[in-house]
Parts: C-alpha cells; sequence; structure tokens
C-alpha cells in the first residue's frame, strides 16, 4: 500500500513526464491496432496454393503426381501445373485440358504423369544426375508455387 501511495506523489510531482509517457503508450497501443485491423481486412483476400507430389499405381502403370489444393480466402486461376527442372516445366499435354483451372477454397486438382514418358522427356533435356526436380503451380497473376520433388538421377533409376 505504500508502494502504491509513492508512485501517486511522484506521478503528482513530475506531471510533464508521467503525461508524455502515456503519451508513448497510447502511441503504440494506436499503432499496434493499425496493424491489426489492416491485417484482418486483408484476410478476406489471402491466397494461398499448396503443391503435394508424389507416386502412384495404377492399371495403365506407374507414375508421378503433382495436385495443387486452394487453402487461401479467394478463387485462384492455375495457368501450369507440373513438374520444373531448371528453368523447364514437363506438363502431361495429354491430360492438361481435364484438368480443373480454376479453384475454389478447398478445392483440388491434380495431373498425373506416366514415369516412362517422363523418363524420356528428363533424357531429351541432357541435364545432370544432380539437378533437382520441383513440384511447380502457377497462377494467371504469376505466381509460382514449387515444391521439392527429387534429384533426377533418382528418378531415371526407378
Amino acid at each position: 500500500m505504500e508502494d502504491i501511495t509513492e508512485i501517486i506523489k511522484w506521478c503528482n510531482e513530475n506531471t510533464g513526464f508521467a503525461t508524455i509517457m502515456l503519451s508513448v503508450l497510447t502511441l503504440i497501443v494506436s499503432i499496434i491496432a493499425i496493424f491489426v485491423s489492416i491485417s484482418t481486412a486483408r484476410l478476406p483476400y489471402k491466397k494461398k496454393l499448396l503443391v503435394e507430389r508424389g507416386s502412384f499405381i495404377s492399371n495403365t502403370g506407374i507414375g508421378f503426381h503433382v495436385t495443387a489444393t486452394n487453402v487461401g480466402n479467394r478463387q485462384v486461376k492455375i495457368s501450369s501445373i507440373g513438374f520444373k527442372v531448371k528453368s523447364i516445366v514437363y506438363i502431361n499435354t495429354n491430360t492438361i485440358h481435364e484438368s480443373q483451372i480454376v479453384l475454389s477454397q478447398g478445392e483440388t486438382t491434380s495431373q498425373y504423369y506416366n514415369i516412362q514418358d517422363f523418363k524420356r522427356a528428363l533424357s531429351k533435356m541432357e541435364i545432370s544426375k544432380f539437378t533437382k526436380i520441383y513440384a511447380y503451380v502457377k497462377d494467371t497473376e504469376g505466381t509460382e508455387y514449387k515444391k521439392y520433388f527429387e534429384r533426377v538421377g533418382k528418378v531415371m533409376k526407378q
């Protein structure tokens, strides 16, 4: 109780300093409130794609797939989906027309690649076996999403 009365007494004797401190605290809280309101206002317009990659086995053979899922808060239009090796994007031209291009919230689209066709395309590229392959998706706004898949040498051994 004694401490509180000393603080009150000190503040009464030093009103200028106490006023400056309260003004600074008010300014800091106001700046934080502005940042929170701006980030809250942007939330409905957030765009984000989740890129997954893997392999599959079907009655047509063994292969790889690239899957894109819209985990953002607005529609995303996909311009290309496939594998990226250096600056070359490998797209399955046989099934791209069957793929969903506009993804609403939570929707998914996939592209499947036959392993033999993919190996042939890699061998034509004449690249090092240590070159990285990425699962790749690009939207119509130019944003690129990629996730590491494998090195060329490991794919060629399969």
